[in-house]
């Protein structure tokens, strides 16, 4: 009868162990699992710093507060002088985005023909209507 092999904490495949590690092994060889298990050591010793190592601590809480200071004043800035519906990008984008939903498109060049023949259909209109009669 075959032994059992051990899962992957991460991807939960089975895989041959190490035979100098049996024990301890808990991740496969591949190489996601390779980058959760450094990511997943990294976070363990960092928790255990923090925890252990009050200089440490008080400079990773600075470090975090100026981060967050840095974050909602570009937040701020951003809202103060940011995109707003007047932004002319912002409504280019926007008119852009609608026309290509309409024509049903995202090929550049047919939504840049149905752009040309909308700007000539509205050119006709606005003719009309300044002439005073329907329009075609």
């Amino acid at each position: 009868m075959s032994r059992k092999l051990p899962r992957c904490e991460h991807c939960y495949r089975p895989y041959r162990p190490d035979r100098y590690n049996k024990g301890r092994q808990k991740f496969c060889t591949r190489s996601p699992c390779v980058r959760e298990r450094k990511r997943k050591r990294q976070r363990e010793a960092y928790a255990k710093r923090r925890a252990d190592d009050p200089a440490f601590r008080a400079g990773e809480n600075a470090r975090c507060a100026a981060a967050n200071r840095r974050r909602r004043a570009a937040k701020r800035a951003g809202a103060e002088s940011g995109a707003s519906a007047d932004d002319p990008v912002m409504l280019s984008h926007v008119v852009t985005g609608l026309l290509s939903h309409l024509a049903d498109t995202t090929d550049p060049l047919e939504l840049r023909s149905c752009l040309c023949d909308y700007e000539a259909r509205g050119r006709r209109v606005a003719l009309a209507c300044c002439a005073g009669r329907d329009p075609p």
